[in-house]
C-alpha cells in the first residue's frame, strides 16, 4: 500500500477539500486525485465522501487510522535516522475540557520543553474521546471507557469527582413550604448536549422519589470558565470537579455557592488510550501523563 496515498487520505480529512489538501501537499488537484483514486482501487471500497467538507465512509474511518499510524511510523523512523526534515512530530490527543483545565496542564509544562513535537489537542466529553481514537482522528485520548479501541492498549489514570453545586440564592427560589427544593423544577446547567453528568444526578433524584417529576430548563455553557461562572451567577446548578471549586465551597463557608446535599457525588474513572505501536514521542507524551494523572482529584 502506498504511503502516499495515504498521506493524501489524511490530507483530504484533515483539509476539508481536495483543493486544499493538494495545495498541502504541493502537488496538483488532478495528481492529488489520482491518488485517492488509486488508494479506494487498492482496498476495493470508497473511503471519502464527495462533499464539503470531505467525510470518511466506515472504510474511510479504518483507512485513516492506518494513515496516520503509517505517516506518524515514518516521520519518526525518518527523524531517527537522520533523514528528516527537521520537523516535529504531530501528537493529536483528545481530551475532555475538565482535565484540561486542572491536572493535564501539567503535560502541558512538559510539553512546553520538548523540541521534537508539538500536541494538537481535540475536546470533546471524557464519555465520547474514543470516538476520534476510533476515527482515526487522535493517536491518544483521554477517555472514560476503558475497552482499548481496535489497535489501542488502554491504562487507568483515576478518577475525577464532580460535585453539584448552586447558587444559594437561586435554591431559595425553588423551595417547597417545608425547607425541601424541588429539583424537577430548578434550572440544570450542561456543557454541551452530550453532557451526562447532571442528568443522571437528576435521574437518580428522581428514581429515589416515584411521581416526582424532573423536566427542568436545561441552559448549555460550553466552556469551562463560563460554566463555572454561571453557576456563580444562579443560572443552573451544576457538576463541578473538586479542583475547580473556589475556596469554601466544599467547608460551607462560601458566601454565595453550595454544595446540593440531596444529589450525589459523581466519580468518572479515566483511562489513557493510545496506539499500541509506540514511538518515542507518543511514549514520552504517555509518561507525561500518567504522572500528571497522579494529582487528579
Amino acid at each position: 500500500m502506498n504511503t502516499e496515498h495515504l498521506r493524501a487520505l489524511a490530507a483530504a480529512v484533515d483539509e476539508g477539500t481536495f483543493d486544499a489538501a493538494a495545495a498541502t501537499l504541493r502537488i496538483s488537484g488532478s495528481a492529488f486525485s489520482q491518488r485517492i483514486r488509486s488508494l479506494e482501487r487498492d482496498v476495493g471500497q470508497v473511503l471519502l465522501t464527495r462533499t464539503v467538507p470531505v467525510g470518511t465512509t466506515s472504510a474511510g474511518d479504518r483507512m485513516l487510522r492506518l494513515a496516520r499510524q503509517v505517516a506518524v511510523l515514518e516521520d519518526e523512523a525518518r527523524r531517527s535516522l537522520g533523514q528528516g526534515t527537521g520537523g516535529r512530530a504531530v501528537l493529536s490527543v483528545a481530551v475532555n475540557a475538565d482535565s484540561l483545565a486542572t491536572w493535564f496542564v501539567e503535560v502541558l509544562r512538559q510539553a512546553a520543553t520538548w523540541d521534537d513535537a508539538v500536541l494538537q489537542l481535540h475536546l470533546e466529553d471524557q464519555e465520547h474521546t474514543h470516538e476520534l481514537l476510533r476515527q482515526g482522528t487522535v493517536i491518544a485520548a483521554v477517555t472514560e471507557d476503558p475497552s482499548p479501541v481496535s489497535g489501542c492498549v488502554s491504562m487507568e489514570l483515576g478518577a475525577m469527582t464532580y460535585v453539584p453545586v448552586a447558587a444559594a440564592s437561586l435554591l431559595d427560589r425553588y423551595r417547597d413550604a417545608d425547607g425541601t427544593v424541588d429539583f424537577g423544577a430548578v434550572p440544570v446547567q450542561d456543557f454541551g448536549s452530550r453532557d451526562g453528568l447532571q442528568r443522571a444526578r437528576l435521574d437518580a433524584w428522581r428514581a429515589a422519589r416515584p411521581g416526582r417529576d424532573a423536566d427542568p430548563p436545561r441552559h448549555q455553557v460550553p466552556t469551562v470558565g463560563g460554566f463555572n461562572a454561571a453557576v456563580a451567577a444562579g443560572l443552573g446548578w451544576g457538576m463541578l470537579p473538586v479542583g475547580q471549586l473556589p475556596p469554601g465551597v466544599l467547608e460551607g463557608t462560601h458566601p454565595d455557592l453550595v454544595v446540593i446535599p440531596d444529589l450525589d457525588r459523581a466519580r468518572v474513572p479515566l483511562h489513557w488510550q493510545r496506539w499500541s505501536a509506540g514511538t518515542p514521542t507518543l511514549d514520552r507524551l504517555t509518561t507525561a501523563v500518567q504522572q500528571a494523572a497522579r494529582a487528579m482529584a
